[in-house]
């Protein structure tokens, strides 16, 4: 973006931003509800979870998503960053030019040119040295735009995680060398100072060590932070969005915790799965069709044998369905065949499982694995006297060629417009008519 040559006495004539950051989240959301638009266009299902997670950041408190493996927690946190970032594309907001944590002008403004001495505890440290006492036309501001490392800041949790990560930290021994405490390359920003003015996403809060955890509480509660080996404050603005595998909730130390509002997150429903899977599906480019009830059968076998030997979500739906595509296009076909539904299957569940699980997993996947045809004939009860041709004929592409018309025509009756092609419908009768190996 091109910068504004503009100075803070221009705030004057212009009409100022003087909500907080989770006010501009909450405008903005309130701007997309009344044109229709989408807040969450790429989340399917979850609707009570969506809105529960703009209530709490509405209100300025920080969001601890909750959930298992793959039930969207990644896709909610970006979702508000997208939102955030679309206020400040329509609405200017302007930061003081060199300013660590982009903290929003109207603070300094109400304190030079409104005499306003309490505003004083909202400039931070740096800008108080550099324009608090300069004249408002001299000080150069310029508007925020949020993107990557720029008001917004991404934490993956694990052990490893120092507090100066998080907070920062301030060089001594470059201070020695340069001698102004307040020069940029004596402070060195963290996650905090990055993310301030948009938003702060921890992913896998419960894997932070306890020291790293302890370092969000001052930023969480008092809306400040202190950089490691300094004196100074920085007051911050943000939205704080963090995420947590259940298996790991315990680990969050209570102190961080209690001040976050928990959003459990279930596994969305049997339709949006497959729409999360469609659209996952869309970016592949391999040019194969994956058949409407075959992409039904992989989405109602994953639920179906979830948790029986290993734990299968919505990615397990995703990965089944694209290592079938892949099957076929390998073998020069462009629709999938059951048996590329098998493999898939077969090859995402037991790639779930470990050595102590192993030998579950192959009596689950021998034992439980649902019947394919028995699964068309529950949503296709027209095909199953199509079956019973096809044990006249030695496959099921000649006895397609040989079926009554009308027969073809009571399938299709029941099948989706895309699924009424020829090949589809050969496809199903093949699952009748092949055998597998995997």
């Amino acid at each position: 973006m091109q910068r504004e040559n503009k100075h803070l006495i221009d705030l004057y004539e212009m009409p100022p931003c003087t909500l907080s950051v989770s006010g501009r989240f909450i405008h903005r959301i309130r701007e997309m509800v009344a044109t229709d638009e989408d807040a969450f266009p790429l989340i399917f299902g979850l609707g009570h979870v969506k809105r529960r997670l703009v209530e709490v950041l509405a209100t300025g408190s920080g969001a601890l998503i909750k959930g298992d493996f793959g039930v969207g927690k990644t896709h909610l946190s970006n979702a508000v960053f997208t939102v955030l970032q679309g206020y400040y594309l329509t609405h200017p907001v302007y930061t003081n030019v060199g300013c660590p944590v982009r903290e929003n002008s109207i603070h300094l403004y109400n304190y030079i040119v409104e005499n306003d001495h309490s505003a004083l505890d909202n400039v931070c440290p740096v800008c108080r040295h550099k324009y608090a006492a300069s004249p408002a036309k001299l000080i150069p501001i310029e508007r925020i735009y949020i993107t990557e490392g720029s008001g917004f800041a991404r934490l993956q949790g694990n052990e490893d995680i120092e507090p100066e990560k998080i907070l920062g930290m301030y060089h001594l021994l470059r201070f020695a060398e340069i001698g102004d405490p307040f020069d940029p390359r004596v402070l060195e920003g963290g996650k905090i100072a990055q993310a301030s003015g948009g938003v702060l996403f921890v992913d896998e809060l419960g894997l932070m060590n306890n020291e790293a955890q302890y370092a969000l509480i001052q930023a969480l509660q008092e809306r400040r932070f202190t950089p490691s080996n300094s004196r100074m404050t920085f007051p911050v603005d943000l939205l704080f969005v963090s995420t947590t595998n259940n298996t790991n909730d315990f680990r969050i130390h209570k102190a961080v915790a209690n001040r976050l509002v928990g959003i459990p997150v279930g596994r969305v429903g049997f339709g949006d799965e497959i729409l999360i899977v469609q659209k996952e599906l869309a970016k592949n480019g391999l040019g194969v069709r994956l058949p409407k009830l075959f992409l039904e059968f992989i989405v109602s076998t994953i639920r179906e044998l979830n948790n029986i030997a290993v734990y299968l979500g919505p990615r397990s739906s995703i990965r089944a369905a694209r290592i079938a595509c892949v099957s076929a296009f390998i073998e020069g076909r462009t629709t999938v065949s059951f048996c590329d539904v098998k493999e898939g299957l077969h090859t995402e569940i037991a790639g779930q499982g470990d050595e102590e699980s192993f030998d579950e997993i192959n009596e689950m996947l021998s034992k439980d694995f649902p019947s394919v045809v028995e699964f068309i004939k529950q949503r296709v009860p027209a095909i199953e006297t199509a079956f019973a041709v096809i044990d006249n004929y030695k496959d099921a592409d000649t006895a397609f060629l040989n079926m009554d018309m009308q027969l073809i025509d009571d399938i299709v009756a029941y099948l989706s417009e895309d699924d009424s092609r020829p090949e589809t419908i050969k496809a199903y009768l093949d699952a009748y008519a092949v055998t597998c190996g995997v």
